[in-house]
Parts: C-alpha cells; structure tokens; sequence
C-alpha cells in the first residue's frame, strides 16, 4: 500500500508515466503474492520453506516487508544474531512496530526486562495491535508486574472478544493476583472448561514457582 500511495503522485502526468505506473503493478501484485505465501508458510511454521522463498525473492531485490518476514522465520528457528540484526534495521521503517514485536520474543525468554521495553515500544506504535497488547501483558504478568499487566491483558481481550488467548491469559494473570472471584466471572463468560482451567492454574504455578526461584537466587 504505501509504494501504491507513493505512485500516487505521476498519475495525471505524462502518457510516459502512465505507462511506468502499468510496467510496475504486475511486479507490485507478484511481491504481494509472494509475501502472502510466505506468510501463510510462517503460520504453518514451515519456518525452512518460507526462508527459501524469502532467498529466492531476494534474488531480484529485496524489501523492508520481505526483511521482516526474513527476520520472523529466522526468530523461529533459533536463529537469534541474524533475526536481531534484521529487526534492528527496520526500526525506522513503517514497520518498526512489528520489528519492537519480534524484538520482545526474541529475548524474553533470556532479558526479560529488555523485552518488556521493546514491548512497550510496538505497543505505543500500534495501541490497537491484540497480539502486541496480549504479548507485553504476558511478559509483564511473567515479571511479576501484575498491576502493569492488567490493562494490557484486559485492553487486548476487549479489542478481540471472541480470542480466546487474550481471555486465558487475563484468568491465567487473576488466579496469580489471588482474585478468584474474577477468574471465575471470566471463566462463566468466556465458556473455559473445567480441564482448560486447571491447565491455566498449572501454568500460573509454574510463573510463580520462576518467579520464586529468581526471587531466591537474588537474595543469594
């Protein structure tokens, strides 16, 4: 859409233009085929398939869309130094949200608090994103920032009613606050089975026994 909009502006202009604009959008739909394919791969997680479609686009040229899509597979399959350095270099691009995004999963498994701030930061460039939204609210919910993760986890779960993960992780965030009452209102409204509950009360157990741990180990 933006190289679209872009083209915008030689419409009206000369016959020459015109044409250039009719040369171009077969090459513009062909990228946008591409990028949906490789993207249909990714949430199949066919990690290795979409990469090679990714290096055989790049073969004539390459694109910030296509560097994303590059650095999500990358992420997937461990591949941490080359998916950071591709992220990096799109954070001044119209999709830095997303790269702030694959920043915070990248790391949140060994930083944490680095993470959260990367979160943070897709969140204040996309608030209306679910994914973004429901993602910092786990990550702050697994610091133990409980009072932080509350409107994250509840702002995500209104933006998407019928998403279930935004809902589990809101029970998930109230069972560890020790509110009960409200993990049980959410469970009645949002239809959780009594099998998925104490799968979500299983989980809150195990981020409280981590966090227990690293409290300990802290205190030496």
């Amino acid at each position: 859409m933006f190289l679209l909009a872009a083209c915008t502006t030689v419409h009206g202009g000369s016959a020459s233009a015109d044409k250039l604009d009719n040369q171009e959008a077969p090459h513009l739909d062909q990228n946008a085929i591409h990028a949906d394919l490789i993207k249909q791969m990714l949430d199949k997680g066919q990690y290795y398939a979409a990469l090679a479609h990714i290096e055989d686009q790049k073969r004539s040229g390459t694109n910030d869309e296509l560097s994303l899509l590059e650095a999500d597979a990358r992420s997937h399959l461990g591949q941490q130094p080359q998916a950071d350095a591709l992220y990096r270099k799109l954070l001044n691009t119209r999709y830095a949200g997303q790269a702030y995004h694959g920043l915070g999963l990248l790391y949140v498994a060994t930083d944490l608090d680095g993470a959260i701030r990367n979160l943070r930061s897709a969140v204040e460039r996309a608030p209306t994103d679910v994914d973004f939204r429901n993602d910092l609210g786990y990550a702050l919910m697994e610091a133990g920032r409980y009072t932080e993760a509350v409107p994250q986890l509840s702002t995500a779960a209104e933006l998407a009613p019928t998403q279930l993960k935004s809902r589990y992780n809101l029970i998930e965030l109230m069972m560890l606050m020790g509110n009960e009452g409200a993990a049980e209102r959410l469970r009645q409204k949002t239809g959780v089975t009594p099998e998925k509950m104490q799968q979500l009360r299983d989980s809150a157990q195990s981020i409280r026994a981590k966090q227990n741990a690293k409290a300990a180990k802290a205190a030496g």
